[in-house]
């Protein structure tokens, strides 16, 4: 469809143009005046035919679709100074329509190229004319001749842009700014050797062929300038290529570079793991393969009540190995989904917070726990998953808390959010170090922590799960400030109400 308006917008600025300038034609031409012109004298017809010459031999310019530029203009300048804009005119008709038949064109193109050199000519001449450019040309007519000449040289780059800008769909002013840079120093010089023509023919016609030369420089300036405007375009072409394949190249290399940070940190979270696995998992390991290596070797040796408990140590240290594994499992499902199930029930997080620690409770008689809550958070989130943020940050607590110290969970309501709190009074965290607990395989150099175990995935997991709630779990200062460390898992509270099962 764009392409159908162009083609028809351009149909109808070559048929307004060809109209206008062959009605221009017929009016200079009526009343007998074309046989005027067929009178004028041998050295009007020795320009004519340097004209003719001269306009089928063109510099092509480097502009999609625009017509060649040639030095022809010489000529007809040098025809308008000494007979007329009449004499002028016709004598370019000819010339393009020789150069045009010759190039075989066609004929909606020559009609255009006919009309529109009749309408700058005859507008260039009315100019000159008006400022006094008649009869004998002297050097008072050469401020007519120069504005002559600049309104022929803009009228005519104007129509030929506007009909490449219709034909290939270009930028009309950026247009004219390119073909105004590359063309008026060339076609200055065209149009400064006209007056010089005249003169020349005038006083000795034969003395015409001598001035073919400086046309001939004149041309030869003309395509030297078109072809330094090529090397130019090409060049600035090859700059953007050379800068381009930079900028994907720098793009390259960032990519490779990222690769390679990934890469390591994949190593270094590989080596972890080993650490951790092979320092971790081996306590408990160690502890139950030596309970049960003692059952083995003095099983008639033992009383019953040492035999129970070597049985029970056995038990305890697979628990932890067990724990152990399965929080490995956790934290490698965890990593490889990125989140829980998006269908989250409405939930009370208080209700929740009361069995997690019941659950610590049985887990540790003999720890104190604390829970301060009241009323009903409603919160969308999986029940397992808060239970499991809880029951991490209070293992975690529990390990690291001294004997006997009170462990204590919040459950109450901060603006839109259900605040779900575990605080000890243990060796607390360092703010710089607040956020690197939540990383993978990470324990704080304390002895505390090397001797309460783990492989260090504990608030990882936990820090996940609570994402998955549309939630957050974070480490902050404790109430009030002081030794010790505080969680808190911050989740939105549900929109619709909280409604007990009936």
């Amino acid at each position: 469809m764009v392409a159908r308006r162009r083609s028809l917008g351009l149909h109808a600025y070559a048929l307004t143009v060809s109209a206008v300038g062959l009605g221009l034609l017929w009016l200079l031409g009526a009343g007998g005046r074309l046989s005027e012109v067929l009178r004028l004298p041998p050295v009007f017809w020795a320009l004519v035919v340097c004209l003719v010459v001269n306009e089928t031999a063109p510099v092509l310019l480097p502009r999609a679709g625009s017509q060649g530029a040639t030095t022809a203009e010489t000529f007809a300048f040098a025809i308008l100074l000494g007979w007329g804009t009449r004499a002028a005119t016709f004598a370019l008709v000819l010339g393009v329509l020789v150069a045009d038949v010759l190039r075989r064109a066609a004929p909606e193109k020559v009609l255009f190229n006919i009309g529109q050199y009749v309408l700058v000519m005859v507008l260039a001449g009315g100019i000159y004319e008006a400022l006094g450019g008649d009869g004998t040309f002297t050097a008072r007519q050469l401020p007519a001749f120069a504005a002559a000449a600049l309104v022929f040289f803009l009228g005519n780059l104007f129509l030929v842009t506007v009909a490449t800008a219709l034909a290939y769909g270009r930028n009309l002013v950026s247009d004219l700014k390119d073909c105004l840079r590359v063309e008026a120093l060339p076609f200055g010089m065209v149009f400064g050797m006209a007056p010089i023509m005249l003169v020349v023919a005038q006083a000795q016609v034969s003395l015409l062929p001598l001035l073919l030369l400086p046309a001939l420089a004149v041309w030869v300036a003309l395509k030297t300038t078109v072809q330094a405007e090529e090397r130019r375009a090409a060049a600035e072409l090859a700059t953007g290529q050379a800068e381009a394949v930079a900028a994907e190249q720098a793009r390259l290399a960032a990519a490779e570079h990222e690769l390679v940070e990934r890469l390591r940190e994949s190593d270094r979270l590989k080596d972890d793991l080993l650490a951790a696995v092979s320092h971790e998992l081996r306590t408990p390991l160690a502890g139950m393969l030596g309970a049960l290596a003692t059952l083995s070797a003095r099983e008639g040796q033992l009383t019953d009540p040492q035999r129970q408990e070597l049985v029970d140590m056995a038990a305890r240290q697979g628990d932890r190995l067990k724990l152990q594994i399965e929080q490995l499992l956790l934290a490698a499902r965890l990593e490889r989904s990125g989140h829980e199930p998006a269908e989250r029930p409405v939930v009370d997080a208080a209700a929740l917070a009361r069995d997690a620690v019941a659950a610590a409770r049985a887990a540790y008689p003999a720890r104190q726990l604390v829970l301060e809550a009241s009323g009903v958070l409603p919160v969308r989130a999986v029940p397992e998953a808060v239970l499991q943020v809880l029951g991490n940050l209070l293992d975690n607590a529990a390990k690291h808390a001294p004997d006997k110290a009170p462990i204590r969970v919040q459950a109450r309501r901060a603006g839109a959010l259900a605040v779900l709190a575990v605080e000890d009074t243990g060796p607390g965290i360092p703010p710089a170090d607040r956020e690197r607990v939540f990383e993978r395989f990470t324990q704080l150099d304390s002895g505390a922590t090397r001797r309460a175990g783990g492989v260090g995935l504990g608030l990882y997991i936990a820090r996940q799960l609570a994402n998955a709630q549309g939630g957050e779990l974070l480490a902050t200062d404790p109430t009030p400030p002081g030794q010790g460390a505080r969680f808190e898992l911050r989740l939105p509270m549900a929109e619709l109400a909280y409604r007990r099962p009936g």
